[in-house]
């Protein structure tokens, strides 16, 4: 991996480089002349718009129909091009061998072009970071109001022309892509827009409300290049995982959920959760245990984030034990109160004290934003949190009246901030409220698949049927709707075998161990347990045992982890595959009562690149008899599966003769 460049080639011209791609910046005189972007992987060259940038500022009217009485047009686009550039300026970036994302750890360099304030009175900069060995660029404006509140109403990062631009996806933030999807490029933000407009490429975000006088509006975009079939990969593994708040890995938990529901607990309940799983896969079988998360039921709702009376040291035992088996304690909390007659008695218990909106409690409220963040904190420092379930947040586009925030979106992001900032390990799973952007894991490790927690359709068992719902909602609201979504950081609900898990207190053959190693093979490094410890036998804490030990030996290689076959809903053969250098891994599921064939190319399903090994040798993890003992990339294997039945096979690559 060689090291990035930068140099002044000619006056008036500054080209940041590594072995991928290039950036030039043109300036003439005191203008941003020109971007042009180079993609050296494939030899194409895309010169970015006229405008290079652009904020979009709206004035309006009022809503008695008085129009602002300053002194400006109403509607207005501020570009690059009608700005005063400051002299450019190339910098080195050292690497940070300790630093939370793993780009922060690789040195690199950037450009930046800071503008002269302009008639609006705004401050804005144009940055552009490139990594070594990173096959993409950051492109970020900071745009600061430095004289009165600004009506910015949409930002443009990107612009270019290019071929074949396409949305990767039919929700909310998803990238776009071009020349055949070898250029990916978005706005890092689940709000933003990425796609096709009056034929060029473009990467934006758009807002509703103002930016305080003083405020900093930083917004930051990607712009990378793929080598052909692998837009996938490149973009989950070399620039996601690269970037992403805290880097895909294993989070072995078990969740007090569906054995507790809406009551209460108390200390002696949890200490024994603890004890239990401690002892029986951490002591007994080797494995690793991340942290228990406490649901809901350890606070009193008369209260506000109060710990119940149960609770008379809080979780400090809890946690000393815990710390024993090399976990942590994990908690719930709602940003906007919870649900049902707990959420009424919290928001009951708060008064008039705190900012509400149609949804519950206000994060974006500064009153509530500063005690929710200070029970967050608290739980970290005293109580050694090391995972928060935050369970919904609202008001995206709702601005309360002092806030300094522009929605509850916001908010969240900021409060995300700063608890990782306390604890930089932090797991921090967001649930309802989000939806399949990859974008999202800038401030998040994982997000809720959608849908109901758990149901039950298809064929056979309830169990089965419980597995075909959970895999549908992965694929349907995931996969389908946005294929560049990473399906490794997303919260499945995982295993269920409780006492109060309607329809799944109770096991039936094989079904538990299909469960499990169909949770673990899905790759997700949000592993949740949902099982009553006390109705496991041996050989159930045996199978959950090894599936996650092979799991997280296997960290390097699901982090590829990404969708093969077809429709659960359809109860087509389906499941999951991921490939390294070192080894590809596919676990397969029949959802069907009925016997079926699946046949697949082992080079398409891994995806491999050009340069991969061609031929594998076969076994199966999780005991089952293969048809085969090994298999080439081009030649068709066939697989015959029993109704229901979940095969795991690890692949491993065959020297060349």
């Amino acid at each position: 991996m060689s090291a990035c460049s930068l140099s002044l080639d000619i006056p008036g011209v500054l080209t940041a480089a590594n072995d991928w791609i290039e950036i030039k910046v043109h300036t003439a005189g005191r203008r941003l002349a020109g971007v042009t972007f180079t993609d050296k992987l494939n030899g194409c060259a895309y010169r970015f718009g006229d405008d290079i940038f652009s904020i979009h500022l709206d004035y309006g009217i009022k809503e008695d129909g008085v129009t602002d009485d300053a002194p400006r047009p109403r509607p207005r686009k501020i570009s690059a091009a009608s700005l005063m550039a400051e002299t450019p300026a190339g910098e080195e970036i050292p690497g940070n061998p300790q630093g939370r994302r793993l780009a922060d750890r690789r040195s690199g360099v950037k450009i930046t072009v800071p503008f002269a304030w302009e008639t609006e009175g705004l401050a804005v900069t144009w940055t552009a970071e490139l990594r070594e060995g990173s096959p993409y660029v950051r492109i970020m404006l900071d745009i600061c109001p430095m004289q009165w509140a600004c009506p910015i109403r949409m930002v443009r990062v990107l612009e270019l022309s290019a071929p074949d631009i396409q949305q990767r996806g039919s929700v909310k933030g998803v990238p776009a892509t071009a020349f055949c999807g070898r250029l990916f490029a978005g706005v890092e933000s689940p709000l933003s827009f990425n796609g096709e407009e009056e034929g060029k490429l473009v990467a934006q975000i758009s807002r509703k409300t103002d930016i305080a006088s003083r405020t900093h509006l930083n917004v930051s975009a990607v712009l990378g290049v793929a080598a052909p079939g692998q837009l996938r990969r490149t973009f989950q593994l070399q620039y996601l995982n690269e970037e992403r708040a805290r880097p895909y890995g294993a989070f072995l938990n078990y969740n007090t959920w569906y054995d507790t529901l809406f009551d209460r607990y108390d200390e002696a309940f949890a200490t024994e959760a603890v004890r239990l799983y401690g002892e029986e896969l951490v002591r007994k079988r080797g494995a690793v245990l991340d942290s228990i998360l406490f649901d809901d039921g350890w606070d009193n709702p008369e209260t506000l984030w109060e710990f119940n009376e149960g609770f008379k040291h809080e979780f400090r035992n809890v946690n000393k034990l815990a710390a024993s088996y090399g976990a942590g304690p994990g908690v719930w909390f709602s940003p906007w109160g919870g649900y049902g007659k707990p959420k009424q008695n919290r928001l009951n218990a708060a008064g008039d004290c705190f900012e509400t909106n149609e949804r519950g409690f206000a994060l974006s409220g500064p009153r509530y934003y500063d005690y929710f963040k200070e029970m967050c904190l608290h739980m970290i420092r005293d109580n050694g949190i090391n995972h928060f379930k935050l369970d919904g947040t609202s008001g995206e586009e709702t601005q309360l009246p002092g806030s300094r925030f522009a929605s509850d979106f916001e908010a969240v992001i900021h409060l995300l901030g700063e608890l990782r900032d306390e604890r930089p390990d932090l797991f921090i799973n967001l649930t309802t409220g989000t939806w399949a952007s990859p974008f999202w894991f800038g401030i998040a490790d994982s997000v809720w698949r959608g849908g109901w927690d758990h149901e039950f359709i298809g064929e056979g068992t309830m169990r089965q049927k419980w597995m075909t719902f959970r895999d549908s909602r992965i694929f349907n609201n995931n996969v389908a709707v946005s294929p560049l979504f990473p399906i490794n950081s997303l919260m499945n609900h995982g295993i269920i075998y409780t006492r109060k898990a309607r329809g799944l207190d109770t096991v039936e053959g094989t079904d538990l161990e299909d469960e499990i190693w169909s949770a673990f093979g899905s790759g997700t490094q949000m592993q949740e347990i949902y099982m009553t410890p006390q109705l496991l036998e041996p050989s159930q804490w045996d199978t959950l045992a090894r599936a996650a030990i092979w799991a997280r030996e296997n960290n390097e290689t699901l982090v590829d982890v990404h969708w093969v076959g077809g429709s659960p809903m359809e109860l087509q053969v389906y499941g999951w595959a991921a490939w390294s250098p070192a080894k590809g891994l596919l676990t397969i599921r029949n959802p069907s009562s009925e016997r079926r064939t699946w046949s697949f190319d082992p080079g398409a399903v891994f995806e491999l690149p050009p340069e991969a090994p061609r031929s594998y040798s076969a076994t199966s993890p999780n005991g089952k008899r293969l048809p085969f003992s090994g298999f080439r990339a081009g030649e068709i294997v066939r697989m015959e599966l029993e109704p229901f039945e979940v095969i795991v096979v690890e692949a491993l690559p065959e020297p060349l003769p």
